[in-house]
């Protein structure tokens, strides 16, 4: 989910002196540099999945062992469902809140030892069973130890960008090796249906965001149009309640552009799965990427435009998912038939 910006986050033209003009346009600039920072981040989570896929593939660090089974998508969909189930009950009556932050960074810590280990091959992981991932040493247990306890006492926004980035590239080839060419298209198509109906009929995602805003968890990238705002000190108001406040203030309706990690790890999930199954000749070596890989990730960055766009003019929150995928599907089918592939090979029909 990716939140809007309220009117006067956006430029408008009143005046007729050319001087305001152009202050206007300089304001209109930078008032877009946040969006540009979200870009940035999505862009460097997708590629770092992509540039660690060989290596979670050698640690055995995958999801699901038959990538070529549908049922797969019901499987992740159940995992998914439940989790934000039990969130969003927890935020609703008001219960547990230290329990789902504590869970949430633990497994930001998981994921950041297992890119540790990924990286210079020092510790070790699980790589089966319902521990996949999990530290079984002394190093990588220090590691997510130290990241999870990192976020908890200085949970600045730029902390949390930074560790969002980790894990989230860890977590995207451990789902993109999940799943084959059929079940991740098949994935991408109902999520971004998912998406639009929890953000624009039930509104439980605006209620989800809402609550996970007040835990500071690294599971949004957050970029704020003045460096003088602290998410360790102002916290983040994604469900907009202080639409009144004066000043900077602390959500995306004030100042703060914001994009769900989410919005990341299922577009991200195509290209690393393209690179990983389908028979189409490497092109750039150290991301493991095949022209259809690189397709999905130009595509999602065209969606994102498209998301941007809408985000920059309409306010309130929006469906990350539903121009994101559109753009990734796109894109990957546009590098398949590049590749000389079948689009019925690349849909894996």
């Amino acid at each position: 989910m990716s939140e809007g910006s309220t009117a006067e986050d956006r430029a408008t033209a009143g005046s007729d002196s050319a001087t305001e003009r152009t202050g206007e346009a300089d304001s209109d600039v930078t008032k877009w540099l946040p969006y540009l920072g979200i870009v940035a981040l999505y862009t460097a989570t997708v590629l770092g999945g992509l540039a660690l896929t060989d290596e979670m593939r050698a640690l055995g660090l995958v999801m699901f062992e038959d990538p070529g089974n549908v049922g797969n998508v019901g499987v992740f969909a159940v995992y998914v469902l439940v989790a934000t189930g039990v969130m969003v009950l927890a935020f609703r009556h008001e219960v547990g809140d230290v329990l789902v932050r504590a869970f949430l960074l633990g497994s930001a810590g998981a994921l950041t030892a297992a890119a540790f280990v990924a990286v210079t091959g020092i510790g070790t992981v699980a790589s089966d069973g319902a521990a996949v991932g999990l530290p079984t040493s002394p190093v990588s247990g220090a590691v997510a130890l130290g990241t999870a306890a990192l976020l908890w006492v200085y949970p600045e926004w730029w902390v949390n960008d930074a560790a969002a980035v980790v894990f989230g590239a860890a977590a995207i080839p451990m789902l993109g090796l999940g799943f084959g060419p059929l079940p991740v298209v098949v994935l991408l198509v109902l999520w971004a249906g998912y998406d639009a109906y929890a953000v624009y009929v039930s509104g439980h995602m605006q209620e989800l965001a809402a609550g996970l805003g007040g835990l500071r968890a690294p599971i949004v990238f957050v970029v704020p149009h003045s460096l003088s705002y602290s998410l360790r000190e102002e916290g983040l108001d994604v469900a907009g309640e202080d639409e009144e406040a004066d000043g900077e203030g602390s959500d995306g309706r004030h100042g703060v552009a914001l994009l769900g990690l989410g919005d990341a790890l299922i577009p991200g999930m195509l290209a690393v799965s393209a690179g990983a199954f389908l028979d189409a000749p490497v092109v750039v070596p150290a991301l493991d990427a095949n022209l259809p890989a690189l397709g999905a990730l130009v595509g999602s960055l065209v969606g994102m435009g498209g998301l941007l766009y809408l985000v920059h003019r309409v306010d309130g929150a929006h469906a990350g998912l539903p121009p994101l995928n559109a753009g990734v599907l796109a894109g990957y089918l546009v590098g398949a038939a590049a590749a000389g592939l079948p689009i019925t090979a690349a849909l894996g029909l």
